[in-house]
């Protein structure tokens, strides 16, 4: 983990640019971005008609390097699914910034947001330039008023991942505690 004092987090700016929706037609550049979607845990074996209903879901934009997608304290909206390019997680620590994860494509971060209204845990930040797809809480409320079957699934999935994350947290925590157990 690498620190970074919260003067550059801070100096960095949010640039208001918006969200593009997503329409996966046949073309290249939507299969390879449809593929890595459905590599994701959330999205495995999806059926074309589901498919066709979770592109309203879908919205991406381009961060320039060192841009800020979300930070710490802030309302959560929406998880975040890096297509290319990387992300960088910080976490508050005091008056410091402290890397806790370094993401590539095929990565996602910010799903409880869709589950809860909660203030954003940590810092995102592009490194380099990247290209995101971002799935937001209205929208996902959308698909599961109108299609409640297809918004079970997600939502049943989606605690999957976060019990999953929760338990490799918990199992950190526990190494951690050894560790510092055996040191003193």
């Amino acid at each position: 983990m690498t620190e970074k004092h919260d003067d550059s987090i801070k100096n960095s700016t949010i640039t208001e640019v918006e969200w593009v929706p997503v329409s996966l037609t046949k073309d290249k550049r939507d299969s390879d971005m449809r593929r890595t979607l459905s590599s994701l845990p959330l999205f495995e074996n999806i059926s074309t008609r589901d498919w066709r209903e979770l592109a309203s879901l879908f919205h991406k934009r381009t961060f320039s390097d060192e841009e800020i997608i979300f930070r710490y304290g802030t309302p959560g909206l929406g998880m975040y699914i890096v297509i290319d390019g990387n992300v960088v997680i910080y976490s508050k620590e005091k008056t410091n910034d402290v890397e806790i994860a370094r993401l590539g494509p095929g990565s996602f971060f910010g799903e409880m947001s869709l589950i809860d209204e909660i203030d954003r845990s940590a810092t995102a930040v592009s490194s380099g330039n990247s290209n995101l797809i971002g799935i937001f809480r209205p929208q996902l409320k959308d698909l599961m008023y109108h299609r409640p079957r297809l918004g079970l699934i997600l939502m049943e999935r989606l605690a999957c991942i976060v019990v999953s994350r929760l338990r490799e947290a918990d199992k950190r925590l526990m190494e951690y505690r050894k560790k510092l157990n055996s040191e003193n």
